[in-house]
C-alpha cells in the first residue's frame, strides 16, 4: 500500500487556505496596495532629502502638508465658483439633455430612411452610472465612515512604508528561499519605480489637461468651463475614463448654446487628448508602466467593476507591477527599471 505524499498534501492545503483568506480579505489587501502606491510615489523624494540629512518622517510630513495646503488653497480660491457652476449645471442638465435629444432626433429622422437610429442619452443613465460607481466604491470601504477610516489607514501605512522601506524589505527577504533572494531584491526597485513613476506622471499630466481645457473652453465661451476643467483634472487621474466623461459634459454644455460651439468644444477635447498622448504622457509618464493602452483599458474596466473608483485607481499600477514580475522572472535574464516591452 502506497503512503500518501503528506508534504505535497500539506502544501496544497496551505495554498488553498491562503487563497481562501485572500479572497475573503481582499478589501484589506486593496487598501494596503493603495498605501504602497502612495509610498512608491513619495519614496524618491524621501531618499533625495535623506542625502541632505533630512529624516524621512519629516519629508513625508512635508509632502502631506504640501498636498493639504494645495487642496486648501484650491478650495478657497475655486470652491465658491465650482459650487455655483455645479448647482447651475445640475439645474440645467435636463434641459441640456433635452436639447441633445432634439438635435439627435433630427439626425435620427435622416437615418430612419436607411433603417438606422441613434440612441439618445437620458438623465437616468448618467445618474445610474454614477450611482453604480459610487456603490462599488463604498462596498469596498463599508460605507462613508469606512471610506474615511480607510483613507486614514492609507496615509498612516504609506508613511510607515516610506520611513521603514529598507528595514521592511530586509525583513521580507527572510521569507524568501536563499537562492532566490538576490533576484527578488533586485526586482523590488523596478516595481517601485514603475508604480511611483506612473502616479507622479499621471498627476502632472492631469493638472496640465485640466488647465488647458478650462482655459480653452473659457476662450470659446463654453459655460461651466472652470467646473468641467477641474473635473477633467480630477477624473483624468484614471486614464481614458476621465477624459471621456469630461468631454461628454463639455460637449453637452456647449450644445445648449449652439451646434457650432459644440463642434469647437469637441475639437478642443480632441486636440487636448492629442497633446496628452503625444507630449504630456511621454514626457511625464514615459515608459513607467510598459503596458499597452488596451491592457490599461481592460484593467480599468475590471478594477472599476470590482471596487469602483478605488479599483480603477489601483488597477493600472497593480497590472504594471505584475507585468514587471512576469517579465523579469520569466521573459528576461536580468531585471530592468525601464524596459521597453509592452503587453
Amino acid at each position: 500500500m502506497n503512503r500518501l505524499p503528506w508534504p505535497l498534501v500539506f502544501q496544497v492545503v496551505g495554498v488553498v487556505a491562503a487563497l481562501w483568506m485572500i479572497l475573503h480579505t481582499w478589501q484589506i489587501w486593496l487598501l494596503a496596495f493603495t498605501a504602497l502606491i502612495v509610498a512608491a510615489a513619495i519614496l524618491p523624494a524621501a531618499r533625495f532629502a535623506e542625502h541632505y540629512r533630512i529624516p524621512r518622517g519629516a519629508t513625508v510630513l512635508l509632502v502631506y502638508l504640501g498636498v493639504a495646503g494645495v487642496l486648501a488653497l484650491m478650495g478657497r480660491l475655486l470652491w465658491p465658483a465650482l459650487t455655483e457652476q455645479w448647482t447651475q449645471f445640475m439645474e440645467q442638465l435636463p434641459k441640456l439633455i433635452e436639447n441633445v435629444q432634439r438635435l439627435m432626433g433630427r439626425f435620427d429622422l435622416l437615418l430612419w430612411r436607411w433603417g438606422a437610429s441613434l440612441p439618445t442619452p437620458k438623465p437616468e443613465d448618467l445618474q445610474g452610472l454614477a450611482t453604480t460607481l459610487l456603490a462599488n466604491t463604498l462596498q469596498v470601504t463599508a460605507g462613508v465612515f469606512g471610506f474615511m477610516l480607510g483613507l486614514l489607514a492609507i496615509v498612516v501605512i504609506a508613511a510607515y512604508l516610506v520611513i521603514e522601506a529598507e528595514h521592511i524589505g530586509a525583513q521580507s527577504l527572510r521569507f524568501v528561499p536563499r537562492a532566490y533572494r538576490p533576484r527578488v531584491a533586485a526586482l523590488a526597485e523596478p516595481i517601485l519605480w514603475r508604480i511611483g513613476g506612473y502616479v507622479r506622471g499621471q498627476i502632472l499630466s492631469s493638472i496640465c489637461v485640466g488647465a488647458v481645457l478650462a482655459v480653452g473652453m473659457a476662450l470659446l465661451g463654453v459655460r461651466y468651463a472652470l467646473l468641467i476643467g477641474a473635473l477633467a483634472a480630477v477624473l483624468n487621474v484614471v486614464p481614458f475614463v476621465g477624459s471621456l466623461l469630461a468631454a461628454v459634459l463639455g460637449i453637452l454644455s456647449a450644445l445648449g448654446e449652439s451646434l457650432g460651439l459644440a463642434i469647437g468644444t469637441a475639437v478642443l477635447f480632441w486636440g487636448t487628448n492629442a497633446l496628452e498622448g503625444k507630449l504630456l504622457a511621454p514626457q511625464f509618464v514615459g515608459r513607467a508602466t510598459g503596458l499597452h493602452p488596451l491592457a490599461v483599458l481592460v484593467a480599468l474596466l475590471a478594477g472599476a467593476h470590482l471596487a469602483g473608483l478605488i479599483g480603477a485607481l489601483v488597477a493600472v499600477p497593480f497590472l504594471a507591477a505584475a507585468w514587471e514580475i512576469i517579465r523579469t522572472l520569466y521573459l528576461d535574464d536580468r531585471p530592468s527599471a525601464a524596459g521597453d516591452e509592452r503587453i
